[in-house]
């Protein structure tokens, strides 16, 4: 990797040193800021000194406490029965379509999903049909084609990863509930950043956490303290079945102690602290504020992931190394990212932004833009 892409170090303000200069990140999944949090770092040191750099046994056989205790308190904040720990938020994806159905059975799945929930469909050995994204007359024809032919099973991202929009939940739990399907919702992008006070996509959807037929992914390498590992929430029996039977929790190192430590401080700080949640949707406002200020047209979003559609790739990179030049780290997102022709620059807000620098950034961005 060449040395202007490498990070030496990183501050609490959403800067980073990368080639030896001072960048302002605006492409991180850091939400919450919580990834230089000194509890958060404080607690990874103390698992470290208790348990070393992970347990190195499959977590099948034993956990240390900080897994046990991480699994009951993100139970109780996303108000599902019982929560069930893994390597990531990937690998939380393939342990819910692989373990919950499988050959002769169906997946319905939105067609713009992250590319784990699509390699999971995969494994699962279910057939796999997608319905175009977020459009529930499509949904409904998929799904309605398969009733009767096994067990049924629809997976979508609560909040999409390319353009921040959250998916119709409401719709899709009717949906299921009808067709008596499972419904699998990744709130890798959404936990700890959209809902009440960071507690997902069914939360901002006004809907009853614990359904008996939701199950919900996550990611805890994102607004949780960042250290890795992921997660799957759903009802206490059925978690309970994953644990024994799901091949890709059955035969995994799983996820380690310290990353535990981390997420579970986090969490707790998400907590026992709203004003991180507050700092965090005041900075996305901030950023759209001054989008419409300056011009710039975001597509339309839900969360902290603020889109501006370039179409170009070409355009979409140059523009990316030219404000990288003028001390901004900005993602261009290009095929087989996004379709060919849907370039576009995806800008992460975070609650350990600030304010201003922000502002300064959408003016730097628009006038590369709007010239």
């Amino acid at each position: 990797m060449a040395k202007q892409n490498t990070i030496t170090a990183r501050d609490g303000t959403g800067h980073v040193m990368l080639g030896g200069r001072q960048i302002l990140m605006l492409a991180s999944n850091d939400y919450l800021g919580l990834s230089t949090d000194r509890r958060v770092i404080a607690a990874i040191t103390a698992s470290c000194a208790r348990y070393g750099t992970g347990m190195t046994i499959y977590p099948i056989f034993v956990i240390s406490d900080e897994h046990s205790t991480l699994e009951q308190e993100l139970a109780r904040f996303l108000g599902v029965e019982d929560v069930l720990l893994t390597v990531s938020g990937g690998a939380a994806n393939a342990v819910a379509l692989t373990g919950l159905v499988g050959e002769g059975d169906f997946i319905i799945s939105d067609a713009d999903n992250h590319a784990s929930t699509i390699d999971a469909g995969r494994l699962s050995r279910a057939q796999v049909k997608p319905y175009k994204t977020r459009d529930m007359a499509s949904a409904r024809d998929v799904l309605a084609s398969h009733a009767g032919q096994g067990r049924c099973l629809l997976v979508s991202n609560g909040v999409f990863s390319m353009d921040g929009g959250i998916a119709p939940l409401r719709d899709l739990v009717d949906l299921c509930e009808h067709h008596q399907a499972i419904l699998v919702v990744d709130d890798a992008h959404a936990t700890g950043v959209v809902g009440k006070n960071g507690r997902g996509s069914l939360s901002a959807s006004g809907l009853p956490a614990g359904l008996s037929n939701v199950f919900v992914t996550g990611s805890l390498s994102k607004a949780l303290g960042g250290a890795g590992g992921g997660f799957l929430g759903g009802p206490r029996d059925a978690i309970a079945a994953l644990r024994r039977n799901a091949r890709s929790y059955v035969f995994t190192q799983g996820m380690t102690s310290a990353a535990c430590a981390a997420a579970l401080a986090a969490l707790r700080r998400l907590k026992g602290d709203p004003s991180l949640h507050q700092q965090l949707w005041h900075n996305i406002e901030t950023l759209q504020k001054a989008a419409r200020k300056h011009g710039l047209t975001l597509l339309p979003s839900e969360s902290a992931i603020q889109t501006v559609l370039v179409g170009s790739e070409e355009r979409a990179i140059a523009t990316q190394h030219r404000l990288l030049e003028q001390g901004l780290f900005v993602q261009a997102m290009t095929f087989p990212i996004v379709p060919h022709g849907g370039a576009r620059l995806r800008l992460q807000a975070s609650a350990a932004h600030i304010p201003e620098t922000l502002e300064d950034a959408i003016a730097t961005i628009a006038q590369e833009l709007c010239a």
